[in-house]
């Protein structure tokens, strides 16, 4: 029997003779014409064939090498680049670029593939979609937000938090008041908070409200005490780590409330875009590790305090990132549990990030979480709905 690989041939039943699957009846029953047994009823057998087959060209023609080399790069690009992004970044700067980069030019080249394998070899499209899952999984960090469908909100129950970098709140579009009713929030975090916004803040009624060094919070519950975290050194290296906890006392007890504004990497980001990859690597590898002290320190500071803890603000690190890993991975982050699509919430022109969040420990259970509109920073809020276990 002549074969090319990409032939479907499976044995009968009786194991004596071998079978080529006519194209175009890949699922229909199937009976050796020659012994009259089965052949393949489960099906698996002529999956596992067809799938072997992919590893070559249809034929040998120009247009059938060219979708099936540019499908093997494509989907080996997108295996590296994630790959990359969660094992080397924060480690090696190339994989930080693209921790903070654009990472969706990655989806790009299916535009050329997913014609070009319609028209010449269909059965390319699965690793070619493969890929792009990948990419748009692992890689860009969608969340299709499929575990909201087993929990109900319940506004008795349930505490919403909001956390939002303000960039000084001078651009905001809307009044401080008309936030806290768009987002129904029952405490809100506020980081860059200066200016006309911590004025406004300072003198809202009916709110528990606290301002100090860039961080404020407005509360509907009592502002029992507030505690800061040492920085001095951290300011002496270059760093921020704005660290603040708020205990408030909700209906059923206290609940820790802290606020977080940490070290970003824009200096560094910044002279590599420009090209100055002599400064601009040095100072991405610096500014690394400040984040990564400022991440354990944060973390070393919320475990002083008790559960019921909700940590929020901007951690300037998305959650790929290995250092957001080593220091929060065992915290509920509220997006990647109920969170729906991107999620991206610093927007710089046609690159987007995820680098805010609302952290839960384990006496908590995420009930929603969603990035709210934007406002007029160059970060959008991110709401999260909790309910105590």
């Amino acid at each position: 029997m002549n074969q090319h690989p990409r032939d479907i041939i499976v044995r009968c039943k009786s194991g004596r003779h071998r079978v080529r699957l006519a194209k175009g009846r890949f699922w229909s029953n199937a009976r050796c014409s020659t012994c009259g047994a089965p052949v393949d009823a489960w099906r698996v057998w002529r999956i596992l064939r067809w799938a072997a087959g992919l590893r070559v060209p249809a034929t040998l023609s120009r247009a059938h090498r060219l979708v099936f080399w540019g499908a093997v790069a494509y989907l080996s690009l997108a295996l590296v680049s994630a790959a990359a992004l969660w094992w080397l970044g924060d480690r090696w700067w190339l994989a930080t670029v693209l921790l903070f980069g654009p990472r969706w030019v990655l989806l790009l080249p299916l535009v050329v593939l997913v014609p070009a394998a319609i028209l010449h070899d269909r059965p390319l499209l699965v690793p070619i979609l493969v890929a792009g899952a990948v990419v748009l999984g692992p890689v860009m960090g969608f969340q299709t937000g499929w575990t909201r469908f087993f929990v109900w909100p319940d506004s008795d129950r349930d505490i919403r938090v909001a956390t939002f970098n303000a960039k000084g709140g001078g651009t905001i579009t809307s009044s401080l008041t008309d936030l806290m009713l768009e987002w129904d929030a029952d405490m809100a975090a506020f980081q860059e908070c200066s200016g006309l916004l911590r004025d406004a803040i300072d003198r809202l009624l009916d709110w528990h409200t606290h301002s100090s060094e860039g961080l404020c919070v407005v509360s509907r519950f009592p502002i029992v005490e507030v505690r800061t975290m040492d920085r001095e050194a951290l300011e002496f290296a270059g760093g921020a780590g704005l660290v603040m906890t708020y205990l408030l006392e909700v209906e059923e007890g206290l609940v820790f409330l802290t606020n977080v504004h940490l070290e970003t990497p824009r200096a560094g980001l910044e002279r590599i875009r420009a090209g100055n990859l002599d400064e601009g690597i040095p100072v991405l590898a610096t500014k690394s590790q400040l984040r990564e002290i400022e991440l354990r320190r944060a973390r070393r500071w919320a475990d002083r305090f008790p559960a019921r803890q909700i940590v929020a603000g901007d951690f300037n690190t998305p959650p790929e990132s290995r250092l957001y890993r080593a220091a929060w991975s065992d915290w509920q982050n509220a997006f990647s549990i109920m969170g729906r699509g991107f999620g991206a919430t610093r927007m710089n022109g046609w690159i987007r990030a995820r680098i805010d969040h609302v952290l839960a420990d384990s006496t908590w259970k995420i009930v929603r979480s969603w990035v709210a509109d934007d406002v007029g920073s160059d970060h959008r809020p991110v709401v999260a709905q909790l309910r105590r276990r």
